[in-house]
């Protein structure tokens, strides 16, 4: 019920938020395992009046959640990014009307993970990507902006974050 739970929300979910779930559900999934293995779910059911295809599907969903999961999470950036392609297309607007985000750099913005790491190459975009996160998460999020850290190996490109993001 609570996997059910977590896929029906139209939220990206983050490592956080499922990790405790399987945390919580590994000892009874890891039981329902053995007794699979050992070949006795069969008498367990009985003995519990426990339908088997529940159990089965307990073991399946343990088995799977990161996929689920993923499969989840992907299908809410390709939403998301359709559903707010205007805010996307503009985020950054007001500091340049001619940056546009790519794909990758919008699932990067969308993407809701508790920590986000950006790398690319030199000129691929990643103060822009950055900027454009940081604008998000105020603007869509609500989070303060004094709850976001920014680390950059650069002052360079420090100089060009603090710029964008504050300008905004």
């Amino acid at each position: 019920k609570k996997l059910k739970s977590l896929l029906s929300d139209n939220c990206y979910i983050s490592r956080n938020d499922y990790s405790g779930l399987i945390e919580e559900y590994k000892s009874t999934a890891e039981h329902f395992i053995a007794l699979q293995k050992s070949q006795v779910l069969d008498i367990f059911c009985k003995k519990h009046s426990v339908k088997k295809e529940l159990i089965e599907s307990i073991i399946n969903n343990y088995n799977v959640i990161k996929e689920l999961i993923d499969k989840h999470n992907e299908e809410y950036i390709k939403y998301n990014i359709e559903k707010e392609k205007h805010y996307l297309d503009n985020i950054l607007r007001d500091i340049d009307p001619n940056i546009k985000l790519d794909y990758d750099q919008k699932k990067a913005v969308l993407t809701d993970e508790d920590y986000c790491l950006i790398i690319a190459g030199a000129g691929a975009g990643k103060t822009t990507t950055v900027a454009a996160k940081v604008k998000y998460l105020v603007d869509k999020k609500a989070i303060e902006p004094k709850q976001i850290l920014v680390i950059s190996f650069t002052n360079k490109a420090v100089n060009e974050l603090k710029e964008r993001i504050n300008d905004n």
